[in-house]
Order: C-alpha cells, then structure tokens, then sequence
C-alpha cells in the first residue's frame, strides 16, 4: 500500500517532517511517499493563501505520476479534501478531520489547540462543518503564527502545554487536539504532562487511509462525490486540464 502525502504549502522541511512522523505510524507493507505544492505560501495561514493552496494542491496531484493508494492531505485546515474526494478514486482524508474523528472516539468533549488567532476561526468553520461542533468544547491559540511557532519548538513546547492543560482544567475536555503542521510530533513530548488523550492529525490520518484502503470500498457513481462529468478548463496547467478533461475511472 502506497500512501501519497500531500503536504499543501511550499516547505521542504515542513513535508519532510510530516512524513517522517506519518512513517512512524505506518503498517509494515505500508509506504509514505511525499509531495507538495510548486508555489504558494511557506505556512498556509489565512483565507486567501488558503485559495492558491487548493489550486496549487491540485496541480500537484495532477502532475503526480507514480502509483498511490490514498491520499493523506497533511495541511491543517484540510484544504482541498472535498475537491479531491470528488476527482479521484482512491480515499482522501485530511489531518484534521482525522484527529476529529479519534477525538470523539476516545472523549466525549474534546479540545482544540491551533498556532495564530488568524487561523482560530478557519479552524471552527471546518469542524463544524465537519459535523463536530457538539463536540468542540474549546480552542486555545498560541503564538502569534504557524511559522513563528515552527521556527522555535522549544519555547512553543511550554505554551502549547499550557494551553493544553487549560483546555482540561477549564473547558473539561477529555481529550486535545494539536493541531497545524507546526505541532506535529509534539505530542510526543506532551502526552506524559497530560491527563488526556493528545492527538495527532497526521499518526491518526495514517490509520484511518490503510483501513479505508484494505476496505476496498468502491468510488462514488452518485452524489457529489460521484467523478464529475469531462470539462474543457482553459489557461491552466496542462496536467490539471488533462484531469478535468478525462476525470480517472479508477486508481492511477
């Protein structure tokens, strides 16, 4: 099994660490293979870097050519997923959606913790859409950015555990979410600080992609989910034309 992280900003460092923690939680028979977006933000950090992210995300996969088996969307706002889930034919699944779906597993109330006030709002659009807004029971933000946050671990470690540990005492969540590509593979370090489940988006994503995939659950013919009808998209890249053009039937 073939598992394509697609990390949706411009980072090296930021997709090699997202795939080395995914690697981590990886079957054995189960490869990591990365990629990511050719232009766009360093740190994807507000609506409007948000809207190239998708399109440059897009390209990306387009333009992928060896084999993949599922897709693990290694940006937190969980950019592009729909999209995706709506053109090709293997499961997609974004890291936050996954570290929502394990949080009302193992809580009743769960807590979120997100880099830059900015990015807060963005962050509850999407899991209440998701349809976990009855069990959000609070956000806490720290640092003024994803960047600033990556950039220092170290001190970020410190707030991150104090607004963690917020969450539980104030908020009485039962289990935390780290969320942004900044955290991921903190919660090493936090869950023995911590009374509560501490989640990670891209350990849980990893899980949930090689059960969907060993399900064999077939691709969608009706709904919004079903491939949609060839169109003729003109003034874009040539590999993503050729997708819109001859939408894929089956895996690549």
């Amino acid at each position: 099994m073939r598992i394509l992280l697609l990390n949706g900003n411009i980072s090296t460092s930021v997709t090699e660490s997202l795939a080395a923690e995914a690697r981590m939680y990886a079957a054995p028979g189960t490869e990591i293979v990365a990629t990511q977006c050719s232009r766009g933000a360093a740190f994807v950090a507000s609506r409007a870097s948000e809207v190239v992210a998708a399109n440059a995300m897009l390209e990306a996969v387009a333009a992928y050519q060896d084999q993949y088996d599922a897709i693990l969307v290694a940006i937190s706002f969980d950019t592009a997923v729909a999209a995706l889930r709506e053109m090709l034919p293997v499961p997609v699944i974004g890291m936050t959606e996954a570290a929502c779906h394990v949080a009302t597993m193992v809580s009743a109330r769960f807590g979120v913790v997100v880099p830059g006030a900015r990015s807060a709002a963005v962050y509850r659009e999407r899991m209440v859409g998701n349809g976990f807004g009855p069990r959000l029971a609070g956000m806490r933000v720290v640092g003024p950015s994803a960047a600033v946050l990556y950039g220092d671990p170290e001190s970020a470690l410190q707030s991150i555990h104090t607004a963690a540990q917020a969450l539980v005492e104030e908020d009485g969540c039962e289990a935390v979410i780290l969320a942004g590509a900044a955290l991921v593979g903190m919660h090493h370090r936090l869950q023995p600080r911590l009374p509560v489940p501490v989640i990670d988006g891209i350990a849980c994503g990893v899980g949930m992609l090689e059960t969907l995939v060993r399900l064999k659950l077939p691709k969608p013919q009706y709904g919004s989910y079903a491939l949609p009808e060839p169109a003729q998209l003109e003034k874009i890249d040539p590999a993503l034309a050729e997708l819109f053009a001859n939408p894929q039937p089956s895996k690549p």
